[in-house]
């Protein structure tokens, strides 16, 4: 029933013509108890999710439009359990100093707008009116009440609950063997050549194997965001990485610098990885595919000073790994928190299905 009520809208939405559009965007979509929910209003709603379905699937029209129904069937059924609420709390003898909706405006307005001259712009840019924007602040206040009300006083979850939780998914908290990794990243500029990058990293590298900490390094010449953080990439598995720069930074020990990398695209759908020794000089390639299977590997020890790859590299890296923990599951008392928080939210949204379904059980709603 909700899905035919949508593909008619949707009908009425796409059907009309430039004289009937504001009879339209005054049509019944539904109503909820005593209250009309407008095409308008439906359209309103829906208006952002339809814009990005639009850009998205802009050469599929075919999806575009299944996506635009599903877009105005959320916004319809969501319009009616916000009605639904409006009506419950109502019912209910619910009231509302107008001092409280002033006080929440004054912040949303700090918070959001920063001052009213703003808020009445983007108002009008919106073609909303102050009144429209006072009703639904007051809509939401009675919204989060009822919420607090019907689903989060409701929320509890036990240590016993987590810990069961935690002993029948322990697979997801295992972590394979894991690496403290740091990188310095340099990136080849349209008009540098490879030689002069490869001098630059040879460098970095002479003066980091002189004794000045990676780190600093990399806060100095690194070209990759994490630089502010001193090169620091994190805690990685070896899934977490491209396999043939994995293989490399896996290899090294506690504390030690890699020789410089060269990473290369060979087209869409394979890449090459390049080694060098202390001068610079390219020792190895390995090819893998964008799925990271081996593919071939080539040695170059034969041929000193440039040689010709088979790809040009367009990023180089130096790497450093700080720790190494092996393959382990991560204890209970390290992913409390994170389970808790995990169940709060599926205990938070069934409560908030069962609410709604009993409102909706209760309630007239009709659909046009």
């Amino acid at each position: 029933m909700r899905f035919i009520g949508a593909i008619l809208l949707s009908a009425m939405l796409a059907c009309v013509d430039a004289r009937g559009e504001y009879e339209l965007s005054n049509g019944i979509a539904a109503i909820a108890e005593d209250a009309v929910i407008t095409v308008q209003q439906v359209r309103q709603n829906s208006a952002e999710t339809v814009d990005i379905y639009r850009r998205t699937y802009f050469n599929n029209p075919e999806l575009f439009e299944q996506k635009r129904i599903g877009a105005l069937t959320e916004a319809l059924e969501a319009l009616i359990d916000r009605q639904l609420i409006l009506h419950e709390f109502k019912n209910l003898g619910g009231v509302i100093q107008e001092s409280y909706i002033d006080d929440i405006i004054k912040e949303r307005i700090r918070e959001q707008f920063g001052d009213r001259i703003t808020l009445t712009k983007s108002l009008h840019a919106q073609g909303i009116t102050s009144e429209t924007f006072r009703q639904r602040e007051r809509e939401r206040i009675i919204e989060n009440i009822m919420e607090r009300k019907n689903v989060r006083e409701g929320l509890l979850i036990s240590p016993a609950k987590i810990e069961h939780y935690y002993q029948t998914n322990l697979n997801h908290y295992k972590l394979g063997d894991r690496i403290k990794l740091r990188k310095i990243e340099l990136n080849r500029a349209a008009a540098a050549s490879i030689d002069e990058v490869r001098r630059r990293a040879s460098e970095i590298k002479a003066k980091i194997d002189g004794g000045i900490p990676f780190s600093e390094m990399a806060a100095s010449y690194s070209e990759a965001s994490d630089r502010k953080d001193g090169g620091l990439w994190g805690w990685l598995e070896e899934r977490q990485i491209r396999k043939g720069l994995a293989e490399i930074a896996f290899a090294l020990k506690p504390g030690e610098c890699s020789t410089l990398i060269g990473f290369a695209r060979e087209g869409d759908e394979a890449y090459w990885v390049f080694q060098h020794d202390r001068n610079g000089n390219v020792t190895l390639g390995r090819k893998f595919t964008d799925k990271d299977a081996f593919v071939e590997e080539r040695k170059f020890r034969d041929q000193p000073g440039l040689v010709e790859l088979p790809a040009s590299p367009g990023t180089f890296y130096l790497f450093q790994m700080d720790e190494k923990e092996s393959a382990r599951t991560r204890t209970l008392a390290e992913v409390r928190d994170e389970i808790e928080r995990d169940l709060l939210l599926q205990e938070r949204a069934r409560l908030q299905r069962k609410w709604l379904e009993r409102l909706r059980r209760k309630s007239f709603i009709g659909r046009f």
